[in-house]
């Protein structure tokens, strides 16, 4: 069984009145307009048979805050929101707060959500490494169908989605990328250069396009989100300085995204 448990937090200057309660509705402050952290914690194990729990919330929010909040705001005051110093704070806070998660339950991983558009991850046994994922956004048209299928196939087996005249989406692209921190940046990768990056490689040729017709890789490749994240894959692999492309997610609609990691068996497709 896997929970995940979610802590928003107000980054206040006093790291002591930082442990409020877990709210979006955080401390009023006319000198200075700040926006929260979300921290989530993902832990692992059996579920206790006469509680019912996992493990104890209370419990992991006290850890999550006195452990990894405090850790983030012993941050120099001038880069505590940039970058490096979120990337090293995870990093340093992790193994602390991973020896406090009470048995059974293991603390499996911790993500730091910076901003709706970026998020940091550190793993279990990943000593060093931290993921970073990119959200970025754009619109497409397309048509789902085969050509070595008649009309009638065509239609029975993807429906509306066969449209003769396409029809479009809003797609969302999450890019994660992972390594070791930079010494003297802290960063895996330079959060410019990683945008530069699949602008040119994928949001300038995508958006805005019919990809049956304005995408070579297309033209004989049915542009399912399944195809499309690995065509986005291949055009980003080995484009990126200082970092291994871990994985690209595809939402084509808010119930449906594929993944892929490289692998063929790491593509899926789920609906939620």
């Amino acid at each position: 069984m896997r929970l995940m448990r979610e802590v928003r937090c107000f980054p206040d200057d006093n790291v002591e009145t930082a442990h409020m309660l877990n709210t979006w509705a955080g401390p009023v402050s006319n000198a200075k307009l700040a926006t929260f952290w979300i921290i989530r914690a993902f832990v692992d194990g059996p579920v206790d048979e006469q509680t019912g729990y996992l493990c104890d919330i209370k419990r992991l929010d006290a850890i999550l805050h006195g452990v990894v909040v405090r850790r983030l705001l012993e941050q120099e005051t001038g880069c505590r929101n940039e970058a490096s110093a979120a990337a090293t704070a995870l990093l340093e806070s992790f193994p602390l707060a991973a020896e406090r998660c009470s048995a059974p339950g293991s603390l499996q991983s911790l993500e730091l959500k910076v901003s709706p558009f970026m998020s940091f991850t550190v793993y279990r046994g990943d000593r060093r490494m931290v993921r970073l994922t990119r959200s970025f956004e754009f619109c497409a048209s397309h048509r789902l169908y085969c050509r070595d299928f008649s009309d009638q196939e065509n239609r029975r087996i993807f429906g509306k989605c066969s449209n003769p005249h396409g029809h479009g989406h809003n797609y969302v692209l999450e890019v994660t990328v992972s390594g070791t921190p930079d010494e003297l940046s802290g960063t895996v990768v330079d959060p410019p250069h990683l945008d530069r990056v699949v602008k040119e490689r994928v949001i300038d040729p995508f958006d805005h396009k019919n990809l049956n017709v304005e995408c070579a890789e297309f033209s004989s490749l049915n542009p399912s989100v399944e195809n499309i994240a690995r065509v986005i894959w291949n055009r980003l692999e080995g484009a990126l300085e200082r970092c291994r492309l871990t994985s690209v997610r595809v939402w084509e609609t808010p119930k449906t995204y594929a993944e892929y990691t490289g692998r063929q068996e790491g593509q899926t497709r789920s609906v939620l």
